[in-house]
């Protein structure tokens, strides 16, 4: 991709996402156990998706059809996606709907609100971009992947075989997901830490 062909979203993404990832952690106060559990693990299969997702993707070589790209067309974005989601849950800033102190409240939607921005803004416009480019590069192949394989959420109607055997640590060390995994791993600790000293 011509970088000077690219618009500032995609040039600055990664820029944009360490940034949030700044003011997540430096706003984060979790007071839930509840919620710091069930976001937590929520988030953990968000992650898990992505090494999977890397483990099975050659990128640039051929089409990634198997393993989660079986299920979705995107598995990387959608785990991203859940991956925040469970950070945002974990770092909930209530206990109990009867303490939903105005502070508590505007530092959730805060995080939720940042959230939402960052995907309409940055990450869908890059999800069409790239199937764009996938479809000129792969033609019909990619058309009659697009047409069984939905682009971000499983269809339910589908009976769903997840395939492992695909996966390639090769591939998964090549394409450095376990980056993401050692960040992830850096924010749940905080969040942790945080909840602990918060009580």
């Amino acid at each position: 991709m011509n970088p000077e062909e690219s618009p500032w979203r995609e040039k600055y993404r990664v820029r944009l996402g360490a940034a949030a990832g700044i003011v997540f952690i430096w706003r984060a106060q979790p007071t839930s156990l509840v919620f710091l559990f069930s976001g937590l693990l929520l988030g953990s299969l968000g992650i898990l998706l992505r090494q999977w997702a890397a483990g099975c993707l050659m990128k640039n070589d051929e089409l990634a059809t198997k393993g989660p790209y079986a299920i979705v067309r995107n598995p990387l974005y959608l785990g991203s996606f859940v991956a925040a989601a469970g950070l945002m849950l974990a770092a909930t800033s209530f206990a109990h709907p009867t303490d939903l102190r105005r502070g508590h409240v505007d530092r959730t939607l805060f995080f939720w609100a940042i959230l939402w921005i960052f995907i309409d803004s940055v990450y869908m416009p890059k999800i069409r971009k790239e199937a764009a480019l996938l479809r000129a590069r792969f033609g019909a192949e990619y058309d009659a992947y697009a047409e069984r394989v939905p682009a971000l959420f499983p269809r339910l109607s589908r009976q769903l075989r997840p395939n492992f055997s695909t996966f390639s640590v090769e591939l998964w060390k090549k394409n450095e997901e376990y980056w993401s995994l050692v960040g992830f791993a850096f924010i749940c600790v905080i969040l942790i830490f945080r909840f602990h000293y918060a009580r």
